[in-house]
């Protein structure tokens, strides 16, 4: 069984633009959220930092999801 790529995106205009245009990878997609973790650091958040985003925080760029 081949290992799923993870979905590495952008997180956009959250908490005043603190984390905006940074890198994340998707951990989890739930109904009304995503959980992200950071690839990098801005601010007061680390690299490798776990964050909650709504849908509308976090673009995941077409093309990456594919449906099962």
């Amino acid at each position: 069984m081949r290992e799923k790529k993870p979905l590495t995106s952008t997180i956009v205009n959250v908490f005043d633009r603190t984390l905006d245009s940074l890198q994340a990878q998707l951990i989890r997609r739930r109904q009304v959220e995503y959980t992200v973790k950071l690839l990098e650091s801005k601010d007061a958040f680390r690299k490798g930092d776990t964050v909650h985003l709504s849908m509308a925080e976090f673009h995941i760029h077409k093309g990456e999801m594919k449906e099962p």
